[in-house]
């Protein structure tokens, strides 16, 4: 999968972090987005309207070309990557726009902190 174009049609947002493509569950990197209500895990608060927010962000937020370039695997065996759409980064832009927070122990090798050029400034 590596540098691999994807269409929106093969792909769609399972929430503000993850996405599914072709049927296999896609991490964006360095990212934590609300978990949507009915995946929330005991004892973690999950308000519905943040997690709803966050989903429909990354859902606008795709156009084409979308590139994913696989990093990792997370340990839910989950591909990590780096998701383009439009040019644009989509870490950064739900972190840009307040629907995600930014997690540098899930940025592997630093990647997004490069990327994101405002999370330089922290």
């Amino acid at each position: 999968m590596i540098g691999a174009l994807f269409l929106a049609s093969a792909l769609t947002v399972v929430d503000g972090g993850m996405l599914r493509v072709n049927g296999e569950p896609i991490r964006l990197i360095g990212i934590e987005a609300p978990d949507i209500v009915g995946r929330c895990r005991k004892g973690k608060a999950c308000p519905e309207d943040s997690s709803r927010r966050s989903k429909e962000s990354l859902k606008h937020a795709l156009r084409d070309p979308i590139t994913i370039v696989p990093v990792a695997r997370d340990a839910y065996g989950r591909t990590v990557a780096i998701v383009y759409a439009g040019g644009l980064n989509m870490s950064c832009e739900q972190l840009r726009k307040g629907m995600a927070v930014y997690r540098p122990a899930w940025d592997m090798g630093r990647r997004l902190a490069r990327e994101c050029r405002f999370l330089t400034r922290r």
